[in-house]
């Protein structure tokens, strides 16, 4: 089984920090199914499209709100460009209209900032048990 690839994009460094110690944590205790993952950082919309490009990773943890870019333009960029891409939206501003276009536009789902370890394990399990999250550990 190949080692899943994650993009951590979010402005705040702190936040990336947490979101990577709490996958791992979830995965150190065996509440994954995955033991280890690739993290790639990244702060901003530009630096975010680089590392998707370079790296082509499985899931992407995007945040709506970046300095140079709408995470939500990201995403549509990113499902364009890799469909099999798992996308989980987070953000601080968590209005119904920012969670119902994620979805729309095909974000798996959405995290509320401030977020907790029972919230990303929630959104972990949700993309472990979509049919296809293997088959897109296959894809180059």
């Amino acid at each position: 089984m190949k080692t899943p690839k994650i993009l951590l994009v979010d402005d705040v460094d702190y936040s990336r920090q947490l979101l990577r110690n709490n996958i791992q944590a979830l995965s150190d205790t065996g509440l994954l199914t995955h033991t280890t993952f690739s993290f790639f950082n990244a702060g901003t919309a530009a630096d975010a499209k680089v590392l998707f490009t370079l790296h082509q990773p499985h899931i992407v943890f995007l945040d709506i709100e970046l300095p140079d870019s709408s995470g939500l333009e990201l995403l549509a960029q990113f499902k364009q460009t890799r469909p099999q891409c798992r996308v989980v939206m987070i953000s601080g501003a968590s209005t119904l209209e920012n969670v119902t276009r994620s979805i729309q536009m095909g974000a798996e789902t959405f995290i509320v900032k401030p977020f907790s370890g029972e919230k990303i394990l929630s959104a972990m399990r949700l993309l472990e048990k979509k049919q296809d999250y293997d088959l897109a550990l296959d894809m180059p």
